[in-house]
């Protein structure tokens, strides 16, 4: 995912889950990029993707958490992000904009049946990151600041209304 100036054209819509689990661990996906033909692009990422059309951001993400993790029924807080940038995807020049909620579940299955083409070809493996190891680690992630909107979004589970402690209620 290299930056890119001056992209033309559309922009991409999009809506990030930062999903937790109890031990708030963040769920990430290694994601390659498919026009890298040495295959030695490598990159984390949170749950989401493009809305689709006539959907709001957060009817995104909970279409988007059933799909890419097979959950549903967990209770979204947010958008309690949003950003832009310009970047390369699979080689193509884009402009997105994404929308980021959080959500906490107990049940750290990760269902795939819901997977695309393309994220059965880019995706490699996902993994229920501790932070301080995600930081620790040197691998690379997106956006830059994933860090500090994990951070954010265990303090968004823990203060929201509709929450308990640290935990929303279905």
């Amino acid at each position: 995912m290299a930056s890119v100036s001056g992209v033309d054209g559309e922009t991409r819509v999009c809506a990030r889950v930062v999903l937790l689990d109890s031990s708030s661990r963040v769920l990430l996906f290694e994601g390659r990029d498919l026009s890298d033909t040495g295959d030695t692009v490598r990159f984390w990422f949170a749950v989401g993707g493009a809305l689709e059309r006539g959907e709001s951001p957060k009817d995104a993400a909970l279409r988007e958490l059933r799909e890419e993790t097979g959950q549903s029924g967990l209770c979204l807080v947010g958008p309690f992000s949003c950003q832009e940038f310009d970047f390369l995807d699979h080689g193509v020049p884009c402009h997105q904009v994404e929308h980021f909620f959080a959500a906490r579940t107990d049940d750290t299955t990760v269902g795939v049946d819901g997977w695309t083409e393309l994220e059965r070809r880019a995706v490699t493996t996902w993994r229920w990151w501790p932070v301080d190891d995600l930081e620790a680690s040197g691998v690379r992630y997106y956006p830059e600041n994933l860090l500090s909107l994990v951070r954010h979004a265990g303090i968004e589970l823990n203060t929201a209304p509709g929450t308990t402690g640290d935990r929303p209620r279905t």
